[in-house]
């Protein structure tokens, strides 16, 4: 696997921090979505902003420290909070795309969900075997 540089998880921490905002006034763009992003669209904020900043938190760590073993063990850590917010994006479900493209793609969105959340699990055993074996991908640093 190719070697990771800080720069890559300063930008992938930006990315996030522009995420966070970006969602977090979702009352500013809901009126241009048609109608698919509901009114109860703020119940998974929550889970949604805990997930972007456990991830700024840890791309900003992975900038300064780059031991194989903790890149695996918050790889484990981002997969489990993104499927918190998976499973809570599915329970509350704040989208209705039958007005646009019709109902089959809210079914078909639940499916992808359900596919998220089988691959975070899938995720979070593996870099947890990772952290935990030291058999971790290259991160640029040899600590």
């Amino acid at each position: 696997m190719k070697e990771k540089k800080p720069i890559e998880f300063a930008v992938a921490a930006a990315v996030n921090v522009v995420l966070l905002v970006g969602i977090n006034a979702w009352r500013l763009w809901q009126p241009w979505t048609r109608g698919v992003v509901l009114d109860n669209f703020g119940e998974i904020l929550w889970a949604a902003n805990l997930s972007f900043v456990v991830q700024i938190v840890g791309n900003g760590l992975l900038v300064l420290f780059r031991p194989p073993r903790l890149y695996s063990f918050l790889q484990a850590v981002f997969a489990l909070v993104g499927l918190v917010s998976i499973i809570v994006l599915y329970r509350v479900f704040p989208l209705d795309f039958s007005q646009v493209v019709g109902s089959w793609m809210n079914l078909l969105f639940r499916w992808v969900l359900i596919i998220g959340m089988v691959g975070s699990c899938i995720g979070i055993v593996v870099h947890l075997i990772r952290a935990l074996t030291g058999t971790a991908y290259k991160t640029g640093s040899t600590s």
